[in-house]
């Protein structure tokens, strides 16, 4: 008896679903992000499927579900497909909030795209939101054969000065990159500081 319980049990194991970063890919080492995101990061990063889905939940009790519908499969925790490293060149870049907070937060608000760039050094990606009020600028870090992780900071079109990644936790920036379409991306930032409860960026090149 104790044996079939057991088997019962791996069995059960091995058939239950594993967070995206359980199981890491040795041609894309999860190390290097996990070694610089600070632990609050790790942990919006490791749950980023479930903010998806408490945000689009919200943003549909919200009446706000034809919106999200006519954009799939931008909030959908599945559309991750391989190969999504993005490439240098300039982006179109629309960012959704989803699931407004108490303050006064919509359920879900898009704002028109801005222009986005990434740039390659090397083996490293970087990553800068040119336009808008609220900037972002960080790194790009292979994490698996679906994804990458991005770690940056919030920085106002005001500013001419950077705050560090890990200095400043209003500041601090996360997300799951992943491509969804033959030319579309989106980086998914799960709980974010303020205002919702996801943030999806939606990124498309810009071609010049």
């Amino acid at each position: 008896m104790i044996k079939i319980g057991m088997k019962a049990v791996l069995i059960s194991a091995m058939l239950a679903p594993m967070p995206i970063f359980a199981m890491p890919d040795a041609s894309h080492p999860e190390s290097q992000w996990r070694d610089l995101a600070t632990a609050a990061d790790q942990k919006r990063l490791d749950d980023w499927q479930n903010a998806l889905k408490i945000g689009r939940d919200g943003a549909i009790q919200g009446g706000e579900g034809d919106k999200l519908a006519v954009r799939s499969p931008l909030f959908e925790e599945a559309a991750a497909l391989p190969d999504g490293n993005m490439p240098a060149g300039l982006y179109a870049c629309s960012v959704s909030k989803l699931d407004g907070d108490s303050t006064g937060g919509l359920p879900y608000i898009a704002y028109p795209a801005f222009r986005c760039r990434v740039t390659v050094d090397g083996d490293r990606r970087h990553f800068t939101k040119l336009t808008g009020s609220q900037r972002t600028i960080g790194w790009l870090y292979e994490a698996g054969a679906r994804h990458s992780i991005y770690l940056g900071t919030l920085m106002y079109g005001y500013e001419n000065k950077l705050t560090p990644y890990g200095k400043t936790v209003e500041r601090d920036q996360a997300a799951v990159v992943q491509r969804i379409g033959p030319k579309r991306w989106r980086m998914i930032f799960p709980f974010p500081y303020y205002e919702s409860k996801v943030d999806v960026m939606e990124l498309t090149p810009i071609t010049e």
